[in-house]
């Protein structure tokens, strides 16, 4: 591998940072707000716990690769040849039914905000053409793209966060009782299975960085920073809304948008909010794209499955799979949910399941069968 395709921890938090705006707009503070009602700000912090033991857990099992291995190919070593292989297809198939969820859900919010009478199949297969040719190029290229684009979104999101702080109601808020508790914890899933996702999702790109760059003390940094950011949309949405009216909202922090007014004067930047939420998204499903035609390549026999100045779409070197995974990332997201109410139903049951699945009982059963087999 070249070394100018390689990254380093904090290019890839970024990445991290950014691709996690796209599921929390989605979850919170609404899903925090039906079950926590006042006390939704905690929900987020409630998780850091099982959250720590997760990340210890990614970590070590990460600490076990060898030099130029990901979750990918130290999940074949782990394995062996046909539980390994096996093991590739379903991640990505998993990869690809989420980024095609995400382009579903990426197009519901256009509609939902600024484009009303639209239909969900444009903006399903633009996003996913765009998706497809970024995942053409390196992983390095994703990563910083997503460097770059940081600062504009979380600027956008500090920017409201302020403004949006001068018009909460403490009775919004208050009182938090002991009564609250197991609520709290209930709606602590939705932050766990958000952050386990992420966190995860990057491992696949641990073979484009030095072998020591896993760290329990950043991870869990990382995470209680993410947290912090979970916690202020909370307080901001339900500070102003209430929690009855926040849990019914579909996204509610561009309804909070939609309702600021800044300097007596600017308002309604609600479409510049919705639009630079496309950035999430298109860099998380071409990061899912990039990594399970990482996952199917080193399945069918590619033991090198990495851009290296290939051009751009050039197909040998089975290069092949990355349109395929890109048509059926789109076929996914155009199936998947054709009313509101279906999506509703995948974005609260059906893929938390599955990713609660596949972090706590999937990941861990290969390093449990590693650690068996000695191959750690």
């Amino acid at each position: 591998m070249k070394s100018n395709y390689h990254f380093n921890r904090n290019q890839l938090f970024a990445l991290a940072s950014l691709i996690l705006l796209s599921p929390i707009m989605r979850l919170f503070p609404s899903a925090a707000a039906d079950n926590a009602h006042q006390a939704a700000a905690l929900s987020a912090p409630a998780a850091i716990p099982v959250m720590l033991i997760y990340i210890y857990f990614i970590t070590h099992l990460m600490d076990a690769r060898h030099e130029g291995e990901g979750l990918a190919e130290l999940s074949l070593r782990f394995l062996g040849e046909k539980a390994g292989k096996a093991a590739l297809f379903i991640m990505s198939a998993w990869l690809l039914l989420y980024g095609g969820f995400i382009l579903r859900a990426g197009a519901d919010r256009l509609i939902s905000t600024i484009y009303p009478y639209s239909t969900p199949p444009f903006f399903i297969v633009s996003m996913g053409i765009i998706c497809i040719i970024a995942a053409l190029g390196s992983a390095r290229t994703i990563v910083r793209t997503a460097k770059i684009l940081l600062p504009f979104v979380f600027g956008l999101i500090i920017f409201i966060l302020i403004f949006s702080f001068f018009s909460i109601s403490k009775e919004n808020l208050l009182p938090i009782t002991i009564d609250d508790t197991l609520p709290v914890l209930k709606s602590s899933l939705a932050a766990v299975d958000v952050l386990s996702a992420i966190i995860y999702f990057i491992c696949f790109f641990a073979a484009f960085m030095p072998k020591k760059e896993h760290s329990f003390r950043d991870y869990s940094l990382w995470t209680c920073l993410m947290v912090l950011l979970i916690s202020s949309l909370c307080i901001a949405v339900v500070g102003n809304f209430g929690a009855e009216l926040t849990s019914n909202l579909v996204w509610p922090f561009f309804s909070l948008v939609r309702n600021l007014i800044f300097f007596n004067s600017l308002e309604r930047i609600e479409a510049l909010a919705v639009s630079l939420w496309i950035f999430p998204d298109f860099m998380l499903v071409s990061m899912l794209i990039y990594s399970a035609q990482h996952c199917l390549r080193l399945a069918l026999g590619e033991n090198i499955p990495i851009y290296n100045g290939e051009k751009l779409f050039s197909m040998e070197k089975k290069r092949w799979v990355i349109p395929l995974c890109g048509v059926l990332t789109i076929i996914c997201g155009s199936l998947i949910a054709p009313s509101a109410a279906i999506l509703d139903l995948w974005s609260k049951r059906i893929i938390p399941v599955i990713n609660f699945i596949f972090a706590f009982l999937f990941i861990p059963g290969i390093y449990f069968y590693g650690k068996a087999k000695k191959k750690l």
